[in-house]
């Protein structure tokens, strides 16, 4: 057997980023007792800014997908759905400020698309506009 064949292979980096920190193993502090190695995620005054705001961004979507399964695992949206009166909604502040933007910007198809996109503010906002228009 020749050295060249003997030569041990590197092993591989995963990927795949961290579940708790977003960065790759390799960015991890490693600590190998003799029973394998273990990685530790590096501490916060490792990181760069962007890592740390990815880590920032992992935890928020973390924090999400268990309050959405919260949600999931109880009735609350059928609850919720059961509650809310179609005739209660009502058009955001927002909604109309960015109609009215829209509106300013003199292209009908991009208004068209833009209302398709809020079916349930249309109405609202074509009374807005016929208001404006009546005395035109």
């Amino acid at each position: 057997m020749n050295a060249i064949s003997r030569i041990v292979h590197p092993i591989e980096i995963d990927p795949r980023p961290c579940g708790v920190c977003g960065l790759t193993i390799d960015r991890h502090d490693m600590v190998d007792d003799g029973d394998g190695p273990i990685f530790y995620c590096i501490s916060a005054d490792e990181m760069t800014l962007g890592e740390l705001e990815r880590r920032v961004e992992l935890i928020r979507q973390v924090e999400v997908a268990e309050i959405m399964a919260r949600m999931d695992a109880t009735d609350l949206p059928l609850r919720l759905r059961a509650s809310r009166d179609p005739e209660a909604y009502r058009t955001p502040q927002s909604t109309v400020d960015a109609f009215w933007y829209v509106v300013r910007l003199e292209d009908p198809e991009y208004l068209t698309r833009w209302l398709a996109q809020h079916p349930l503010d249309a109405p609202a906002l074509q009374k807005l506009w016929e208001a404006k228009n009546a005395g035109a």
